[in-house]
């Protein structure tokens, strides 16, 4: 994958998951904290493995790995949205500091298993838009359906 790729799939996730959150802030704490609803029980627990998953594989990525900790563990999250708008542009200005033979680096993720930096970035990407979905239809069974992306699709991947 090349980087310039990868930077526009970062800047859509980041987009994204500013407008499900932005939607998130509009529901009832008892809507937003309601258990036994999605894969991980609940919207908040959902946004927070989405927000989880990104912070730990890019402390992965750059050297640090938290093992089975999360970002929570840690005690810096004041906020979900505010903890997800800045590790949106920390995971951007990682990836805008590969290049591609950066993004080709095999990294181990156990003991006889490597797979190039650019698949375990794809999947952050990629884990984001699966638990995305998943909220945003609880969202709209509650009427309070996903804002849209705004106009062109230009302005998602090159701003945030």
């Amino acid at each position: 994958m090349k980087a310039d790729t990868l930077l526009a799939f970062v800047g859509y996730h980041a987009s994204a998951n500013d407008r499900i959150l932005t939607t998130a802030a509009g529901l009832s704490d008892e809507e937003f904290l309601a258990t036994g609803k999605l894969d991980h029980d609940g919207a908040f627990q959902t946004l927070r493995n989405l927000m989880d998953v990104d912070w730990s594989w890019r402390e992965f990525c750059i050297g640090h790995n938290v093992g089975n900790t999360c970002a929570w563990d840690h005690g810096f999250v004041p906020t979900l949205h505010a903890f997800c708008l800045d590790e949106d542009k920390r995971l951007r200005k990682y990836v805008e500091s590969l290049d591609d033979a950066a993004l080709l680096e095999p990294l181990a993720t156990g003991p006889d298993f490597a797979v190039p930096r650019w698949l375990i970035l794809a999947h952050v990407v990629n884990h984001g838009t699966q638990h995305r979905s998943e909220v945003a239809r609880y969202f709209t069974l509650l009427d309070a359906p996903v804002l849209k992306w705004p106009g062109e699709p230009e302005k998602f991947a090159l701003t945030g």
